[in-house]
């Protein structure tokens, strides 16, 4: 009985993290099926609607799967070379008036 229950919250969890994973994706980036659909298959068809949105409808690379894209600013500052750069030129200065 434990171990239904345990099968049960598993698979409403997972229903929920993929219905809302697909729902959060950007429109323009989803494969093969249009966005509101892939949400209603993670839904209803519980849970292999939500595995093939997983392996084969999410968006895959691009600037929304966390890479930095050209043209566009770092989104912190050690991951910016012009920032870590001064910071350095700063450091060592610093550490000469001392």
């Amino acid at each position: 009985m434990r171990m239904l229950l345990f099968a049960i919250a598993a698979v409403g969890i997972f229903t929920v993290f993929s219905a809302v994973f697909a729902a959060s994706a950007d429109a323009r980036s989803v494969r093969l099926l249009p966005k509101w659909l892939w949400v209603v298959l993670c839904v209803l068809v519980t849970p292999i609607g939500g595995i093939f949105y997983i392996l084969v409808g999410r968006p895959i690379g691009g600037p929304s799967s966390g890479g930095q894209s050209k043209g566009k600013a770092p989104k912190a500052p050690d991951d910016d070379p012009e920032f870590l750069r001064k910071l350095a030129e700063r450091l060592k200065r610093d550490g000469e008036t001392e």
